[in-house]
């Protein structure tokens, strides 16, 4: 049985009773690649959500070559406890891969926001999140390395 922090339940941002009684995990996924560095980058990345969103459980999911796959970041999420699964794209922009590959990895409709899906007997409910997009918060990103650069001229 799931214990609930009363304090929570006057938090603005609960909805429901079925928002307190969920258990709630992100998946971080990613590209995958054969540098180190990428894999690294997006498990930094998991890591920092998992600072920020400390009552969830929060792992990562690649496409290809690194793991654990997103096939396998879900289940162990779900064998965690999880029900209901954020998945944020760790990529800048749509493209087949975020409309496509991973919603099909997921097992949730082309193009789609979510749904629920069965794994192991459990309905689980994924969110899916958008991808970076544009934001102007990555120009501050890119002007920073653009000034590194013009400090090393």
């Amino acid at each position: 049985m799931a214990v609930i922090n009363p304090d929570r339940i006057f938090q603005k941002n609960v909805r429901s009773e079925s928002d307190i009684m969920s258990k709630k995990g992100i998946l971080v996924v990613g590209h995958g690649s054969k540098l180190d560095y990428n894999r690294n980058v997006v498990s930094h990345f998991a890591e920092k959500l998992r600072e920020r969103f400390k009552e969830f459980s929060v792992t990562v999911g690649f496409m290809n070559i690194n793991k654990p796959t997103i096939k396998e970041g879900l289940n162990q999420l779900v064998a965690g406890g999880v029900d209901t699964v954020f998945v944020v794209p760790c990529f800048l922009a749509h493209g087949i891969h975020t409309r496509d590959d991973i919603t099909s990895e997921l097992g949730i409709p082309q193009g789609s926001k979510g749904g629920v899906v069965d794994i192991d007997g459990k309905k689980i409910a994924i969110k899916y999140c958008e991808p970076i997009g544009r934001d102007d918060r990555i120009v501050d990103i890119l002007e920073d390395r653009i000034k590194e650069r013009l400090g090393k001229e």
